[in-house]
């Protein structure tokens, strides 16, 4: 015995000796468990301190003491049990190794099948703690791992007698894995399955086993499809699987092959059929476990792809009725894995194809079956298996190009089921989104704020995949035409959806359009590849692109509003029309001939969607023909607008999409267009003369009409000197005469009639010496300032204002409102551009004097009574637009004022009963907010005007006073009291002490008021 067993054993010793000692008090109930879990713990510290110097013998002297804690494993806590199983793994694996007994394995074998399972005839869940369970695994797998495989047979047949403790034990280990109570002890099982597997060599009694393995394995692994199975379990039982099928009926095993083909002396035939029920058997379990290649975890995925792999590699004639299913299995788990993986599974399915040329056909029956279903999987409600299916699609025919295979008899039902299947899943998107396309369109103020805000568009939003979660959808869909279109059936392809847009409709014809797209995006990023390499011309363009191109120009050519072209094959079609523009760039600018118009008709739509689109199109294609911003574009391109909207409306094309062009062009370009719209204000002006009696007609156009004199207000011409932003000259304060004022006027008049004048000097000739010579070519001195005369802009905001007073009497009073807007807003132009006497007498009064009468009478319900009209947002903007005309018309006004002054008294005391009423109902504070309110205060608002503007003469005093000198004075209403005093300071003083006698008296303060005390004076008590 060496120095290092000698001293060894002298350490196990007394551990050893004390275990015993207090297992056997224990079994007599004088210890107790704690003790006993002492003991234990310090043979375990000792065993691990000798491991390397245990023996066979060493082990059977430790074992002795332990097997009396084993034998009272009922009674014992699970904490000592562990500890003991422990110190028995070291045994197994440190001590005896490969010496152990056959008898000595046995009985062990039934120990730690009891220890991990418990009895079979006691409930389970309240007999094995899971530390307990996973570490009797472990031991077994090292009992497996030394000889007492050897004893069972791993070189030999296993007898007879040896079969049932195996059966027991396998039956042990698979309850542990299917029903295990942790994770640990489930992995703990599978190892040890996979220890037993390898260290019985005896393949016909594992065959014996093998129907129950593979039951039980497929009852976790079809579990975990359904339930929350740990992803190391279903890991873990794949490989096992793997292990079991190759080991046990693979091709190249020679006992499968002999029972296959030679059977059993008894029954010759009893190997084939054996063969072939355990193919069956397998097939049907191997469909519910590819199931799991739908898992998220990629350790399961490619634990099922090495199963797929070594089972075609290693069972092809075996499982030769599982080949398709596994083939196809290896296509999905090589398309949808995370992009590394992917490529190395790629990689690893190739070569298997390559040297074996017959999954290939297998291969392309898949495909075939693939794409047959192509439309009924597109156009289903599951997002992952529209992905699914598109992706082992591509992946599919990726292989098959690879390997040059001939697929000329599927181009065709590709190119059909693809346009079928996108045709379906637009169908169901429409059925989806019907609801959340907006019919009401977004305000053009909001779309065409500046033209930097629409610049900022780049990129379309979808409007056939609508819903983020078909992302995805359209990813696999993009990815599968790549591939096509790199395939020999790219022709075909592209030839099928050529013809398709002439012989389909609806969603069919949408679909084809759509797949077109695709394909032109794919071939815009080749290009970008090739272009720093290739030195070819921009006008060159493929064959698809300009199919593409002449359609949708067809499709756009048509009305908007047609019911019958949808807004999805509009938009689609604005798309393609930026798609061109942007792999053109400048050269795309004839184009816009025929493009320009239809974009901007669409901005007008009534679809918020296709208005977008339209938006996002304009952004795209200015920004490629090399214009800094979409209103440089329209303006540049302002000539075909012009020309496309004078034929619509020379033609008396009442439609609205001519109008929403114009005021899409009008709000986009801003003043710098309108120089061009003479003719087309003409014709809109005879249209109106035809048609005034079609209130939205009327009203489309009259918004074009005030789109143009609001753009023009925003800028001045370039024509005259003042500025827009002159604002006009107040009236000075009227100011009483006083005596010193007329003492100085005598006196002035009396020195100015006592100067003498010296008499006239008789003209002479000029000294032609003295006189200088005036220069040639100058222009003689003016002694007058020349104004330069109006621009073409002021002409036609002239004009529209002067044609607009005639449609002041039509009834729609939205209509009328308009109109006076229209006019309000026109009068900041005109007034400032005839600085000159002689011109604004001949051009901005006579206008003034023809405005008034028509204006004044939206103020009252009929010429012959001053009550006020009943459409109180008419009332309110006539009197902002009266306010307005007298700011700018002043002192010419002032008659016409004072003839309307009595029916404006009449009409304030109607509105301030209302108001008062109102007040005493809703509050002060709600009817501010009213429109009874607005009408009084732009009553108010517009004598403030006459008196700062206007000015007003003493027989209008008293009416003026009593519009501002009552509540409006009192409420402090701003402008008012500055308009008063200028007209009688003395009797704002007194209207304001009156009132505050008012108020003195209403607080019930009625004693006398106390005149000032002052030494030398005597004040007068005031009286009001």
């Amino acid at each position: 015995m060496d120095d290092g067993r000698v001293k060894a054993f002298r350490m196990l010793k007394p551990p050893c000796v004390e275990l015993s000692q207090v297992a056997l008090r224990f079994k007599v109930n004088k210890t107790t468990a704690k003790e006993l879990l002492r003991t234990v713990d310090q043979l375990s510290g000792t065993l691990q301190a000798v491991s390397r110097s245990l023996d066979p013998k060493l082990a059977d002297y430790v074992f002795f003491p332990l097997s009396h804690v084993f034998s009272e494993s009922k009674r014992l806590p699970p904490r000592v049990l562990e500890r003991a199983l422990t110190c028995l793994r070291l045994l197994i694996g440190q001590g005896w190794k490969d010496q152990l007994s056959s008898e000595a394995g046995k009985q062990l074998l039934i120990l730690l099948s009891f220890l991990a399972g418990g009895s079979a005839t006691e409930s389970k869940t309240a007999q094995v703690d899971e530390d307990v369970a996973a570490i009797a695994f472990a031991c077994t797998t090292s009992l497996f791992h030394s000889s007492v495989a050897s004893s069972l047979g791993s070189h030999s047949s296993v007898s007879e007698e040896n079969i049932p403790l195996l059966g027991h034990t396998v039956t042990v280990i698979l309850d542990g894995i299917s029903n295990g109570s942790a994770t640990n002890v489930r992995l703990a099982a599978c190892t040890c399955l996979s220890a037993l597997i390898a260290g019985i060599g005896d393949e016909e009694a594992l065959r014996s086993f093998l129907p129950g393995i593979v039951s039980c394995l497929t009852k976790v692994l079809s579990s975990g499809t359904r339930s929350k199975v740990p992803s190391k379990v279903l890991h873990g039982c794949i490989q096992l699987l793997d292990r079991v099928l190759c080991q046990l009926i693979s091709d190249h095993s020679s006992s499968s092959t002999l029972l296959a083909h030679q059977g059993t002396k008894a029954d010759p035939e009893a190997g084939q059929t054996w063969a072939e029920a355990t193919a069956g058997q397998v097939k049907v379990a191997l469909s519910t476990i590819i199931a799991l290649r739908l898992h998220n975890h990629q350790e399961v995925q490619e634990a099922l792809f090495s199963l797929c792999l070594s089972l075609l590699s290693n069972c092809r004639k075996a499982l030769d009725n599982c080949t398709s299913m596994l083939l196809e299995t290896a296509v999905i788990l090589s398309s949808h894995a995370k992009t590394d993986d992917g490529a190395r599974r790629y990689r690893e399915l190739q070569q298997i194809l390559t040297s074996d040329s017959s999954l290939l056909d297998l291969l392309q029956d898949s495909l075939y079956n693939w794409t047959v279903a192509l439309p009924r999987i597109v156009s289903s409600n599951d997002e992952r298996k529209q992905t699914r299916s598109l992706e082992q699609l591509s992946t599919a025919y990726r292989l098959l190009s690879v390997h040059s295979i001939d697929l000329k008899a599927l181009n065709d039902l590709t190119a059909s089921n693809l346009q079928s299947g996108v045709a379906a899943a637009i169908q169901l998107s429409s059925t989806q989104a019907i609801n959340s396309v907006s019919e009401g369109s977004i305000e053009v103020s909001q779309l065409l704020q500046s033209a930097t805000s629409i610049q900022g568009r780049r990129s379309f939003e979808s409007v056939i995949f609508d819903s983020k979660s078909q992302d995805n959808t359209v990813l696999g869909l993009t990815t599968l035409l790549e591939q096509l279109d790199s395939s020999t059936m790219s022709l075909t392809l592209q030839r099928s959806l050529m013809e398709s847009l002439k012989s389909t409709t609806g969603n069919e014809l949408i679909a084809s359009l759509w797949l077109m797209l695709q394909l032109i995006a794919t071939h815009s990023l080749k290009n970008l590849e090739t272009e720093p390499w290739l030195n070819l011309p921009v006008e060159r363009l493929d064959p698809l692109t300009e199919e593409a191109y002449c359609f949708s120009l067809e499709i756009l050519e048509k009305s908007a509003y047609d019911d019958a072209v949808d807004w999805r094959l509009q938009a689609l079609s604005l798309e393609v029309v930026a798609s061109q523009a942007t792999c053109q760039k400048q050269a795309f600018r004839p184009e816009l001939v025929d493009a320009l118009y239809p974009i901007l008709e669409r901005m007008g739509s009534c679809n918020a969607a296709l208005q977008q689109h339209a938006v996002t199109c304009l952004s795209i294609v200015s920004t490629a023909c090399g214009y800094s911003s979409a209103s440089e574009l329209v303006v540049d391109n302002a000539d075909y607008l012009v020309n496309a909207i004078a034929v619509k409306l020379n033609t008396f094309d009442i439609s609205p999409q001519a109008s929403q062009v114009m005021l899409m062009m009008v709000r986009l370009c801003g003043s710098t267009i309108i120089p061009y719209l003479d003719d087309l204000i003409e014709s809109i002006f005879a249209i109106l003369g035809c048609y005034h009696g079609y209130p939205r007609l009327v009203e489309s156009l009259f918004e074009v009409l005030h789109a143009v004199v609001e753009e023009g207000a925003k800028s001045s011409p370039r024509t005259i000197k003042s500025a827009i932003g002159i604002t006009p000259t107040p009236r000075h304060p009227y100011k009483m005469t006083a005596v010193s004022d007329v003492v100085s006027r005598l006196q002035a008049s009396k020195m100015k009639s006592e100067r003498t004048s010296p008499p006239p000097t008789p003209p002479t000739e000029p000294d032609p010496a003295t006189s200088p010579a005036p220069e040639s070519g100058a222009p003689p001195p003016s002694t007058t300032e020349e104004f330069p005369p109006p621009s073409k802009s002021h002409t036609l905001i002239h004009t529209i204002t002067q044609q607009t007073i005639y449609h002041l009497s039509t009834p729609s009073a939205p209509l009328r409102r308009l109109l006076l807007t229209l006019i309000a807003s026109s009068l900041p132009t005109l007034s400032p551009l005839s600085t000159s006497q002689e011109d604004k007498d001949a051009t901005f009064l006579p206008l003034v004097a023809t405005l008034w009468p028509h204006i004044t009478r939206q103020l009252f319900s009929s010429s012959l009574s001053p009550t006020p009209t009943s459409d109180l947002p008419t009332l309110v903007t006539a009197l902002e637009t009266l306010s307005s005309l007298g700011q700018f018309g002043g002192s010419f006004l002032l008659s016409r004022v004072s003839d309307l002054l009595p029916s404006l008294v009449t009409l304030h005391s109607h509105l301030e009963i209302a108001l008062l009423y109102e007040e005493r109902t809703l509050g002060r504070s709600r009817a501010s907010r009213s429109l009874k309110y607005k009408a009084w205060d732009g009553l108010v608002g517009l004598m403030v005007t006459a008196v700062t503007y206007v000015g007003i003469t003493r027989e209008m005093e008293d009416g003026v006073f009593e519009i501002l000198g009552g509540e409006a004075l009192g409420r402090g209403r701003e402008g008012v009291r500055t308009a008063l005093e200028g007209v009688n300071p003395d009797a704002v003083w007194l209207l304001e002490g009156r009132r505050f006698e008012e108020d003195r008296e209403s607080e019930g303060d009625k004693g006398r008021r106390e005149n000032p005390v002052v030494e030398g004076w005597d004040f007068v008590g005031l009286v009001f």
